[in-house]
């Protein structure tokens, strides 16, 4: 037998061999697919080991089936902090809620019981004499009651932040003081204006100015007037504060 047929029979009885294994294997593996049918009437479970099957009934936790999630999802359950956080900002955005409610709804009472304080309050001190008040005799009681003469050429009362409170004009037109030759000066009277709406507690500097006019009054000789330019009783000035309360 020469080299080629030798050669011939090896690749032969190869292929043989190759072909057996490769039947054999089909056959063996249709076999054991038979041995569980999904689609007859028995429960393909029913040789499962009991040990690897899991209850639930008493299972605090939430089960997942794990084709529904992926990695960039995150369960949500009583244990999980976004869970706990997001419980945490629906409670507070829930009281935001409430809160607002409640402003809203007592705003309109509130503003109800707010006062709207009068734009001005316009008070006078007349000369009870026919020659009226003298220059030098302003001057000086006003100084003595803490008044300051101001740039303006009126009187100011200033706080401690040098705001006015309330200011002091003369009767006489143009309304302003000389700011010199204080002793040829003479007025009828001065007035005093106030105004409520520019100020932080209008109430307490009322009753500031009205203890001023009281002291400068009795020093000038003269009567305090309202607004009316009629006597001011103490009717006409609780009347006012309580326009300021």
């Amino acid at each position: 037998m020469d080299k080629e047929l030798l050669r011939i029979v090896i690749i032969a009885v190869g292929a043989v061999v190759i072909l057996g294994m490769i039947i054999w294997g089909l056959l063996s593996g249709g076999s054991k697919r038979k041995n569980i049918n999904f689609y007859d009437n028995g429960d393909p479970l029913e040789n499962i080991d009991p040990d690897l099957i899991i209850h639930i009934e008493d299972d605090d936790f939430d089960i997942v089936p794990i084709t529904t999630r992926d990695k960039n999802s995150e369960v949500k359950t009583r244990l999980n902090t976004e869970y706990i956080q997001e419980s945490q900002q629906n409670g507070v955005a829930e009281n935001v809620q409430q809160a607002k409610t409640v402003a809203q709804q007592s705003k309109p009472a509130a503003a109800a019981e707010k006062k709207v304080l009068p734009p001005l309050i316009q008070l006078s001190i007349v000369a009870k004499k026919a020659d009226g008040f003298s220059g030098i005799q302003l001057l000086e009681a006003c100084e003595n009651v803490g008044l300051v003469y101001g740039n303006v050429k009126v009187f100011e009362k200033l706080d401690d932040l040098n705001q006015v409170d309330y200011a002091v004009a003369s009767m006489a037109g143009p309304g302003i003081f000389p700011g010199d030759n204080w002793e040829t000066y003479v007025c009828p009277g001065i007035t005093f204006f106030m105004q409520p709406r520019e100020l932080d507690d209008a109430a307490q500097v009322f009753d500031e100015m009205i203890a001023t006019m009281g002291q400068l009054s009795t020093a000038l000789n003269g009567d305090v007037l309202d607004q009316d330019q009629q006597r001011l009783t103490e009717k006409g000035i609780q009347q006012i504060k309580a326009s300021l309360v």
